[in-house]
């Protein structure tokens, strides 16, 4: 081979290779991936080929700067170049290299991202979260797609600012039992007593469902997709020491409730939650509730399931600290989604009530290690 060709080469593997690394970069920035297969691999060869590169190429750029910096050898007297003459043909070589290094980049992008066979919605599809599920599957289009969805970033963190501002107790300091011993006791605990909630266990429940774990960070105690943290936790207060029965926002931030209505919404909650009575008879309900766009902005198609999924982080976040602290809890996922929505006054649509979670004193022993 000689030395021509093998410069030809080169160039294609450096074409080949930028390729990759900018449609590889792009699928990571869209989808959050932190690192994509042969990613780094392939930007060291790219460097490797750029050096091989220039060093066959450094006899014409040492003429091309002597050409560029010297006087021309051909201007007249006035300091103008003659007119340019006839451009010569470009040779039929290196016609055919560009065509063959344009099929071959065609051929390795169809090998590196397979297209995917479209879901036909008028195929026998009985369950809607299957047809979602194979539609939200990651791949080449999409992150391309996503690229060009609009939608910018809302604000991380929802308050009310005319809303009553309670603090409340400062979330650390009390042991409960190990995670170890927690994650074996955990039950699901519907059977509570009339006994009221400490406001420092609300504290602490709080805290260790999604609080700031990190606040020079602004990282929660519950993982999410890309640290945008769609979830919001609303508190339905029947009974909490210190604290009137109502509805409260938790306001992370600063680690505060506050209070948007007051009175006994007992009745409420069993309705929404398709009259099941524990609700009433519980301490209090978290209703964990998303704001779409925090997390559509950037995974576009993936976001239900990402949020879904955080929901879930959650959810035993809370189950785990009130095990912790000697307290029953249990997840509720049946409920009439727009009466608990009118409860919250959400709209359903830009931010919707996902997951339940009532918590509550627990009688005896026996009930604290019994259940499922």
């Amino acid at each position: 081979m000689r030395r021509t060709d093998l410069n030809y080469l080169v160039i294609a593997l450096l074409v080949g290779g930028s390729l990759y690394l900018l449609l590889s970069g792009l699928m990571m920035d869209a989808m959050g991936l932190h690192r994509f297969a042969f990613h780094a691999q392939v930007g060291y060869a790219w460097v490797a080929l750029a050096v091989v590169h220039l060093l066959f190429s450094w006899g014409r750029l040492l003429a091309y700067w002597r050409h560029r910096l010297r006087p021309h050898p051909h201007r007249d007297r006035s300091g103008q170049l003659p007119e340019p003459q006839e451009q010569v043909p470009e040779p039929r070589r290196r016609r055919w290299l560009v065509s063959i290094l344009s099929g071959a980049g065609g051929f390795i992008l169809g090998r590196l991202f397979p297209g995917q066979r479209a879901v036909d919605l008028t195929e026998s599809v009985t369950d809607v979260g299957q047809f979602y599920h194979q539609w939200s599957r990651i791949g080449a289009g999409k992150a391309l797609g996503m690229l060009l969805t609009p939608g910018g970033q809302p604000e991380p963190y929802k308050t009310y600012p005319q809303a009553e501002q309670i603090d409340l107790p400062r979330p650390y300091g009390e042991q409960g039992l190990s995670l170890e011993l927690a994650i074996e006791t955990r039950r699901s605990r519907r059977d509570y007593t009339d006994a009221a909630l400490s406001l420092s266990h609300l504290s602490h429940l709080l805290h260790l469902g999604q609080g700031l774990t990190s606040p020079d960070r602004e990282l929660r105690a519950v993982p999410s997709a890309g640290a945008l943290y769609p979830l919001e936790v609303y508190a339905v207060v029947h009974r909490v020491e210190g604290l009137p029965a109502g509805i409260y926002h938790y306001a992370v931030r600063n680690h505060k409730l506050e209070r948007l209505r007051a009175g006994d919404f007992r009745a409420a909650i069993v309705t929404a939650g398709l009259g099941q009575d524990f609700l009433a008879q519980a301490s209090v309900c978290f209703v964990i509730s998303a704001i779409w766009q925090r997390t559509r902005w950037k995974y576009r198609e993936r976001t239900y399931r990402y949020v879904l999924m955080e929901a879930g982080h959650l959810g035993q976040n809370l189950y785990l600290a009130a095990t912790s602290l000697g307290l029953g809890a249990v997840a509720v996922g049946a409920f009439f989604d727009e009466a608990l929505n009118h409860l919250l006054e959400l709209d359903g649509i830009e931010e919707a009530a996902l997951y339940l979670v009532s918590v509550g004193q627990i009688a005896t022993e026996s009930q604290k290690f019994g259940g499922r």
